[in-house]
């Protein structure tokens, strides 16, 4: 057995860690109170249990969503010295956050994972979930690597086409939608598509429907792209439209 590189990060900073901790915790008070004092603790058991299952469920979906740069988040809020969570905070780095934990479990759905290194549909070194910086093929990886890179990726690529973003008012899902887009194609395309224009324009129903473009690889019309877009723009790009 072997520690994953950044074991110590990940300790200190991942919400599935302190979920975890925290279930444990629930489960060991009524332990502790009981043998201390045995007719101190009037509460039934089982509620303790319950609340410790639902904690532990919790880490799960926080191993790919709740941790993406939550800490980072709040840490440049107390030290925001322009105002009491100022407006364009809230719009700026606030909504960021969401977009990213829109679009991260959505890429880690259609891109499926992959702990040995192989060859894309257009025959491109990839490992994990579809990551092809760096890679080459022989390379290996942990889950929990491949988690840590989902999460920068996700992060990367939005950082990149965010200037695109010339409206301040583009729709978290449509938002999302591109930052997923951008995941798969690059965030070049996207920043000059159709799509942002519209989204900038405001047309963001429009936006949404450029989607189906977005459907060839190696030259032809790729059925997984067609599915993987038509979810996008139903369950990311509209949603918030409705």
């Amino acid at each position: 057995m072997q520690l994953i590189q950044n074991w110590k990060e990940t300790l200190k900073g991942a919400w599935s860690i302190r979920l975890i901790a925290l279930a444990c915790l629930i489960s060991a008070f009524p332990i502790f109170v009981s043998l201390v004092s045995p007719g101190l603790l009037r509460v039934d058991p089982l509620i303790f249990a319950g609340l410790a299952a639902a904690v532990n469920a919790l880490a799960i979906p926080a191993r790919l969503i709740a941790q993406v740069g939550l800490s980072k988040l709040l840490s440049e809020f107390w030290q925001d010295t322009s105002g009491a969570a100022s407006t364009r905070f809230v719009k700026g780095v606030g909504a960021g956050a969401l977009v990213i934990a829109l679009a991260s479990p959505f890429v880690a759905k259609w891109e499926g994972v992959r702990l040995e290194a192989y060859r894309d549909i257009v025959g491109v070194p990839t490992i994990c979930f579809g990551d092809t910086h760096g890679v080459q093929i022989g390379d290996t990886a942990t889950m929990a690597e491949c988690v840590d890179r989902l999460e920068k990726d996700v992060r990367a690529f939005y950082s990149e086409i965010r200037p695109c973003m010339t409206n301040p008012n583009i729709p978290a899902g449509v938002q999302a939608s591109m930052l997923e887009l951008a995941y798969n194609v690059g965030s070049g395309p996207v920043c000059r598509s159709t799509m942002m224009r519209l989204a900038n324009a405001g047309k963001h129903r429009a936006a949404c429907d450029e989607l189906r473009r977005w459907v060839i690889a190696g030259g032809k019309r790729v059925r997984g792209l067609a599915n993987r877009r038509a979810d996008s723009k139903r369950t990311l790009c509209l949603k918030g439209l409705t």
